[in-house]
């Protein structure tokens, strides 16, 4: 990811998909693919500077993003979160999941602007959306030492750090997990 740019994006693909049964990342919404549009989303947004934690690099190759292999198998997505911030030279890290491909421009530009005084904004519907964040990478090491000692949730890391949320619509932080919720869509 470029120097010079305060905010960079990570999409975790790196999940087994075990109830949705194939990758969520390919899986088409209105005839595109998961990540093909939440990748335009974010490029509305301004946001140039994606990478694809996790999944196939051909996916990244084709969704025209950097490819990082997830360094912690199995870890989830706290795991993927500390594989982008390894390779992250931006001040601030946008992180999404591959499975909210509703997400809009706006949504992205809001989300991706972390106040001065914060570590860490989530996006929250009527819950907050620990997957849908950015974070000031400067913070590091928190997350390093809470991951090496033995914590894998988002949501806790979270409370060791500045936090802040912004409300967002519902409809753009609609998360996939069955099969059966894609073909329902318009």
């Amino acid at each position: 990811m470029k120097p010079g740019v305060s905010t960079s994006v990570a999409i975790f693909a790196g999940g087994k998909s075990s109830r949705f049964g194939t990758a969520k990342s390919r899986a088409k919404l209105g005839g595109k693919e998961f990540v093909e549009l939440i990748v335009a989303s974010l490029q509305s947004a301004g946001l140039s500077e994606i990478v694809l934690v996790g999944g196939e690099p051909i996916d990244a190759d084709r969704w025209g993003v950097r490819f990082l292999h997830d360094e912690f198998i199995d870890a989830g997505p706290l795991g993927a979160l500390i594989t982008a911030m390894r390779f992250c030279e931006t001040k601030h890290l946008m992180i999404l999941p591959c499975d909210v491909p509703k997400i809009d421009a706006a949504s992205c530009q809001i989300l991706s602007v972390l106040p001065a005084d914060k570590d860490v904004l989530v996006a929250r519907t009527k819950t907050p959306q620990w997957l849908c964040s950015t974070w000031r990478t400067s913070r590091f090491e928190v997350l390093e030492e809470a991951f090496d000692g033995g914590e894998r949730a988002i949501h806790k890391v979270v409370q060791k750090l500045r936090t802040d949320f912004v409300d967002m619509a519902i409809d753009a932080f609609e998360n996939f997990n069955e099969p059966h919720q894609v073909k329902s869509q318009p």
